[in-house]
């Protein structure tokens, strides 16, 4: 006769052991993402920098090249960026302190991690990509790439025209709500089993109470 609870408790076990992997490749791949946006908030001013804008943006009221004042304008978003990607890897780092990553069954803290690193994540993208984006329309539209090519040359300074840094967000960011989404399903999957698991559990027992 066929033993249907133990190949259903087999089937549990297997289906365990492959959530527990994906939860801990999961947690670490969050972690990864959140340092991804510190340092990306490290880079974002790179090309304002090289090309000396707040050389020509001393004055920003009278600057010399005009639109050369974005310089000064991202300054608070980007020391908030900083303070934000800071923020992400303590969360993510929570998940670890609580042990998300190896727990075979979750707990009150464990189910507050998720979502505190999810809900941090969700807003992080959201407000990010507006203000790099809007930055970015700002310096294609304000700076006088013209006048800061003729003063790169008689300065001998550096001069780019690239967005490299303000398009590299939709990478950051998209990172990172790649790993929160799969945060969230691992959470999901997690539950399910636990669901299963307890199903088995009662059923053992009526079937040693019969």
């Amino acid at each position: 006769m066929i033993n249907f609870a133990g190949f259903g408790q087999r089937m549990e076990t297997d289906m365990y052991k492959k959530q527990m992997i994906l939860q801990r490749i999961v947690c670490m791949a969050v972690l990864i993402a959140s340092a991804l946006v510190f340092v990306y908030s490290l880079g974002l001013m790179t090309d304002l920098y090289d090309n000396k804008l707040n050389y020509y943006a001393e004055d920003y009221n009278n600057p010399m090249v005009a639109g050369s004042e974005i310089y000064y304008d991202m300054q608070g978003f980007n020391q908030a960026l900083t303070v934000v990607g800071i923020v992400l890897i303590l969360l993510a780092a929570a998940q670890f302190l609580f042990q998300n990553h190896v727990r075979r069954k979750y707990y009150i803290a464990n189910y507050v991690t998720v979502g505190l690193n999810t809900v941090a994540a969700v807003a992080a993208s959201a407000w990010g990509l507006i203000k790099v984006f809007t930055y970015k329309d700002q310096y294609l539209t304000e700076l006088d790439f013209e006048g800061l090519k003729a003063m790169s040359e008689i300065f001998k300074f550096s001069y780019t025209e690239s967005t490299f840094w303000f398009d590299i967000s939709i990478f950051v960011f998209g990172v990172l709500m790649v790993v929160t989404v799969a945060n969230v399903i691992n959470l999901l999957w997690k539950m399910s089993l636990m669901k299963a698991e307890q199903k088995l559990i009662e059923a053992g027992k009526e079937g040693k109470a019969a």
